[in-house]
């Protein structure tokens, strides 16, 4: 698994709060980005993209609000769509259980220029 550190920030407040996430997974069969709901709630207000968005994933389709976030990664910026990953998601008992507290989905890794190297786990930027 390849893993990079990032920020997000509110496109509506784009210097106010953010949150860094020390090892975000990069996941290229994801389109959008995802973030643990607490570290969301941080950014304060966003715009909402999309209500009601069916993602399949590997246990069925599950519905999503999408929103607008600006993602840095290895001094990139990009507007990108992340949706909430549920804080009942981290506790030890959980039936579908999570430990990833940010996604980055390959929509933003094209947004950024980023390529990944599965082989040596890491990410690169594309030569412009």
């Amino acid at each position: 698994m390849t893993y990079v550190q990032c920020r997000f920030t509110s496109p509506l407040a784009p210097t106010a709060a953010s949150v860094t996430v020390a090892a975000a997974l990069v996941d290229t069969g994801s389109a959008d980005c995802e973030l643990r709901e607490g570290l969301l709630q941080r950014l304060g207000a966003l715009p909402i993209v999309a209500r009601g968005v069916i993602y399949e994933t590997v246990r069925g389709r599950a519905v999503h609000d999408g929103y607008e976030v600006l993602l840095t990664v290895n001094g990139r910026s990009c507007a990108a769509v992340a949706t909430i990953t549920p804080e009942e998601r981290f506790a030890a008992d959980a039936e579908d259980p999570n430990s990833d507290e940010a996604v980055i989905g390959f929509a933003a890794l094209a947004a950024l220029g980023l390529i990944v190297d599965c082989q040596a786990r890491r990410v690169w930027h594309r030569a412009l």
